[in-house]
């Protein structure tokens, strides 16, 4: 059989082998992209907490103080997990759930800069859940027999 005579691997539902390293190597970028701005949030809200318990009151969350420590650690944790590979899409997961109490919380208060933000953490957590965290990863799912 001649290369002629050979579907292209495109036609037949699977991408070239090229295209999908091409792929992973986005999601990987999407991954970092997502992953070390809310690392840097996470260590300046941990940080400067009484700014970030002040901005929480504002927003109308109850228990600012103590949930700007949790949001932080949250931040924090979550973040350096999404961005070494361990469990990418259940850290996604939560960081999705975060972004989209602030956008619901603070996003509605403040707007502008808080709402894009978070729109935007939250299109690329939801890219990460639904297609993997691409390559360069610790470790691929979450799975207890593997």
């Amino acid at each position: 059989m001649t290369a002629v005579d050979q579907p292209a691997s495109f036609l037949i539902g699977r991408p070239p082998r090229a295209a999908r390293g091409l792929g992973l190597l986005l999601l990987l970028l999407v991954r970092i992209v997502v992953a070390v701005p809310l690392v840097i949030t996470g260590v300046r809200v941990v940080l400067g907490q009484q700014a970030a318990a002040r901005d929480a009151a504002a927003w109308g969350v109850p228990s600012p103080s103590m949930l700007a420590w949790v949001g932080g650690v949250v931040l924090v944790l979550f973040g350096l997990v999404l961005l070494t590979g361990l469990a990418c899409r259940l850290a996604a997961l939560v960081l999705l759930l975060v972004a989209l109490l602030v956008i619901v919380t603070g996003g509605r208060v403040d707007g502008g800069t808080t709402l894009v933000a978070a729109s935007l953490i939250s299109v690329g957590c939801i890219v990460i859940v639904a297609r993997g965290g691409g390559s360069a990863q610790l470790l691929d799912r979450v799975a207890p027999n593997s």
